[in-house]
């Protein structure tokens, strides 16, 4: 049997995926079964739906020849096959019956279903699903209203982990913040490498046992902390926030102080203005600029002073900036979405903060 790391399911010997949560199962020390009669391009006839009477095992059996898509459902367990995960479109594939499992029963293995239970059959790859799996054992694709087993992850007290939260609001997987630093990036495998916007070493993190310290890594889109909603904070001439699909740099107002000399710096004429918005369009580039004065702003995609009309990730209502007792600050307006501020240098968030890193939202926890 394989146990699964990720959620302690126990799966038989030939999956490649785990019925209980999805995630690739190991494979120590074996090599994958290869069959010396693959299916031909154009397939091969349907067997009989009339069942065949078995023979009586005389020597080893032999090994199993693959069979149509429209095979009737037997009680074997498919044989995984390379395919992506159920997460992506998977490509159109003719199953291939499993060799007999040969191995004797122990107290670890799955037990057969109960007499009379009937499980479900693949939606992707026409092979039998016991009850009570979420996902397919020989392709991986998910079972259509089953529920995922929760994670069952084994961290060290003083570490902390990252949950990946999906777009649906789900959790997606974890991956765990020791003491000593961990690099956290493309390179790094797993659902990072799938992210293009996550440059190879995107992020340094460090738990400290209550909070976890993280920093850029130069990376070319950076780290985004999310602003708790209704929640004023604090930003400084430089700053660069996200709300929906939009970046936005905020500078303040500085006509600057006048030369050695009393000589005064000639500019337009800025009276009442205290700072601009300025959409970042590229690298290095900026697009349309705001002018901030009085009160400040209040940018949506329906009401407010600044509006983003063709970005449905932006609230009606969205976000405040604005001055107070010369510091400025932002304030989330409780968007669907939230608002997020980019990081500078070494930065110390907590339990139930969150971090927006290329196109994966993260939720820091203990």
């Amino acid at each position: 049997m394989i146990v699964c790391p990720n959620c302690g399911k126990e799966n038989q010997d030939h999956y490649k995926f785990c019925l209980g949560c999805g995630s690739d199962l190991p494979r120590a020390g074996t090599e994958e079964k290869r069959y010396s009669s693959p299916t031909p391009p154009a397939g091969i006839p349907a067997v009989s739906p009339e069942p065949v009477p078995a023979a009586a095992p005389s020597g080893p059996e032999p090994m199993a020849s693959p069979i149509s898509a429209k095979a009737p459902a037997t009680t074997k367990a498919p044989q995984a096959v390379s395919q992506p995960r159920a997460s992506r479109p998977a490509p159109a594939a003719t199953p291939r019956q499993a060799e007999p499992d040969r191995s004797a029963p122990s107290a670890t293995s799955v037990p057969a279903p109960p007499p009379g239970a009937v499980g479900v059959q693949c939606t992707n790859c026409n092979a039998m699903i016991p009850p009570g799996f979420a996902f397919c054992g020989a392709c991986g694709a998910p079972v259509p209203g089953a529920q995922p087993a929760a994670p069952v992850m084994a961290f060290s007290p003083d570490s902390a982990r990252l949950t990946l939260i999906q777009p649906d609001g789900t959790e997606g997987g974890q991956v765990e913040i020791p003491t000593t630093e961990v690099a956290v990036g493309r390179a790094a495998g797993g659902f990072f490498a799938t992210d293009p916007y996550l440059s190879p070493t995107h992020a340094i993190f460090r738990s400290t046992g209550k909070e976890v310290i993280v920093k850029d890594a130069g990376s070319l889109n950076g780290i985004f902390l999310k602003v708790k909603p209704n929640v004023p904070m604090d930003i400084r001439t430089g700053d660069i926030f996200r709300i929906g699909q939009e970046l936005i740099l905020f500078e303040a107002i500085d006509r600057g102080s006048a030369a050695p000399d009393g000589t005064e710096r000639i500019g337009s004429p800025v009276t009442g203005l205290w700072g601009r918005l300025s959409l970042i369009v590229g690298r290095k580039r900026l697009g349309n600029a705001f002018p901030i004065g009085g009160d400040g702003v209040v940018l949506g995609r329906e009401r407010g002073n600044i509006l983003f009309p063709e970005d449905g990730y932006v609230s009606g209502i969205h976000m405040r900036l604005y001055t107070d007792k010369n510091k400025f600050l932002i304030m989330d307006l409780g968007s669907s979405n939230g608002s997020f501020t980019k990081i500078r240098g070494e930065v110390r968030v907590k339990a139930g903060d969150f971090l927006l890193m290329g196109q994966q939202l993260f939720r820091v926890d203990f």
